[in-house]
């Protein structure tokens, strides 16, 4: 954790316990600034009886998977882990422009240069004011609401699961029922250089993508008592170029776009029965573990030529409550890309995540539960390679609101 990060939060910390936030420049209307702080205190106990990358044994990410037996060690493994733990903050006061939200959120499952580490990760800053948004949070592609009953950290595979820094605008609606939102999102890009790497890998290490443009996505939403439909569709534009070269050639371009078609069933009682099912070309960097790439080589014409890829997956998954206390969660999710002659090697073709549960409510902060995990990986070559793990699970949550008076 950097220290500007460690200042940060202790100044959070302290301020949070005192009756008044702040001198409340709005003070004249009477509403009252709130700041709340919530999360919980997660321990996750896992018996892993296959192998994964070691930088990400506590969850089970399909992608990590070895498809050389003994790559990461022999089968077999005990892995102890508090990264799900979960700090937030939020709060809303008002404004000039009327009443403002805003939410900060970590977790403590580093990723990128800090995968492997416990350390505090950035999941969540995001500003609310009226009908519009700003700030990280959930893609506007995406459906958080679909997420299972599922306590592993990463989740199905083929979900479309992506935090991303974005300006939204939500149109307001009289029924209700309805919701349409229009966002910008920062694009987070990807280029499976493929075979390169073996024929030209010095010339394969300087190609990189380049964002140009924004992504843009609009998404609508009903809901209604048998449950709720929503459909998101993106549309990007993809660049790479190469570093290091006259006018930094070979560069190139290509249009992705993308369908996410998510939704939920309300069953018997509280159960549910969630779905979704995505697709579209250079889309990849939207998914959850589809590990493709949104852009790869194939021959064309004269040689290679750079295409969108193909990515196609769903998630099906059913949350069952036996009691007032007790639940279960059983699906199945599996994302599959279209690869190009070029993608020969590692390149994941297939990944499948599965996953049941058993979890005991004892109240509404203590929940304790086990879950059996299933994962596959099939790459391009043909390789395969599984997992099977074991995770217990004890969470306390807790939240605390304060006003400015």
């Amino acid at each position: 954790m950097t220290a500007s990060l460690r200042a940060s939060l202790i100044s959070l910390l302290c301020c949070a316990h005192l009756p008044a936030l702040a001198e409340d420049p709005d003070a004249s209307t009477g509403i009252p600034t709130t700041m709340e702080i919530s999360g919980w205190a997660s321990v996750d106990l896992i018996y892993d009886f296959d192998r994964v990358a070691p930088e990400y044994e506590e969850t089970l990410v399909p992608t990590t998977i070895p498809t050389t037996p003994g790559l990461y060690g022999s089968d077999g493994k005990f892995i102890a882990s508090v990264k799900q733990s979960k700090l937030s903050f939020t709060s809303k006061g008002q404004t000039p422009f009327g009443v403002a939200s805003a939410w900060i959120e970590f977790d403590l499952f580093g990723t990128g240069d800090n995968a492997g580490q416990t350390t505090f990760n950035l999941r969540h800053a995001w500003i609310e004011l009226g009908n519009w948004g700003a700030g990280q949070t959930w893609s506007t592609f995406m459906d958080i609401s679909t997420w299972p009953n599922v306590y592993d950290w990463w989740g199905p595979s083929a979900m479309a699961l992506n935090r991303n820094v974005q300006l939204r605008y939500t149109f307001p609606n009289g029924d209700g029922d309805s919701q349409f939102a229009l966002a910008i999102e920062k694009q987070n890009g990807s280029f499976n250089v493929g075979i390169l790497n073996e024929l030209a890998p010095d010339f394969a290490d300087n190609v990189t993508t380049k964002s140009e443009l924004p992504d843009f996505i609009a998404r609508w939403r009903i809901e209604k008592d048998w449950g709720h439909f929503q459909a998101a569709g993106v549309y990007r534009r993809l660049v790479f170029e190469t570093v290091g070269t006259p006018d930094n050639k070979p560069s190139g371009d290509e249009s992705g776009w993308g369908l996410n078609l998510t939704g939920i069933v309300n069953v018997f009682g509280r159960d549910q029965v969630k779905y979704g099912l995505t697709f579209g070309r250079g889309i990849a960097s939207f998914i959850n573990d589809g590990g493709g790439s949104n852009l790869a080589l194939e021959f064309g014409g004269g040689g290679g030529n750079v295409i969108a890829m193909e990515s196609l997956g769903f998630l099906l998954y059913y949350d069952h409550y036996w009691s007032d206390h007790w639940s279960s969660s059983i699906g199945f999710s599996q994302n599959d890309n279209e690869l190009t002659d070029l993608q020969i090697g590692e390149e994941p073709d297939k990944v499948t995540y599965a996953s049941t549960n058993l979890f005991y409510t004892a109240s509404s902060r203590l929940q304790l539960g086990v879950e059996a995990l299933y994962g596959k990986l099939e790459v391009a070559n043909g390789s395969s390679g599984s997992d099977f793990r074991v995770q217990f699970t004890a969470r306390y949550s807790f939240s605390n609101k304060f006003n400015s008076r």
